[in-house]
């Protein structure tokens, strides 16, 4: 079912949906999925933010300016979340050894659990996704999504 849409959606072109909305929407789908199973599985409520933070450490620790590059959000937005997330006992804080100025943000046990448990539900989604747009779609969607991203030319 192909649902209206709206002006922004909708190149002057008059050919297909603008891809921007497209992928906004199949992003959303996504959250909403994972926000929702995790509450169904009675996981404490978290912001797809926070999850995104906790994805992007490793277990040797990471800096928060680091975190922030990787997660794409301002430092002080990533600083936020760190004590969000420690204060959940999601993630840890640690002196770095290489430098008395900086932090290294670390994964608790419940934080690689939380995050193993979201990777569960994600690839639930993805078999989900594949029900409904065929397994030669689903991947020629991952192909696509797996293309350096980094710089528009």
């Amino acid at each position: 079912m192909t649902s209206r849409r709206s002006l922004a959606e909708t190149p002057s072109s008059g050919q297909g949906p603008l891809l921007g909305p497209l992928a906004r929407r199949m992003t959303r789908w996504f959250e909403d999925g994972i926000l929702t199973e995790l509450a169904a599985r009675g996981e404490a409520r978290l912001t797809m933010t926070q999850i995104d933070i906790v994805a992007k450490l490793d277990a040797e620790g990471i800096t928060i300016a680091e975190l922030a590059r990787r997660a794409g959000v301002a430092r002080q937005s990533a600083h936020q979340a760190v004590g969000e997330l420690t204060r959940a006992g999601l993630v840890r804080v640690d002196p770095d050894p290489a430098s008395a100025r900086n932090k290294l943000v670390r994964p608790t046990e419940a934080g690689v659990a939380r995050l193993n448990l979201a990777r569960e539900v994600l690839e639930d989604l993805e078999r989900k996704l594949g029900e409904r747009v065929g397994a030669r779609r689903l991947e020629q969607l991952r192909a696509a999504l797996d293309l350096d991203w980094e710089a528009i030319d």
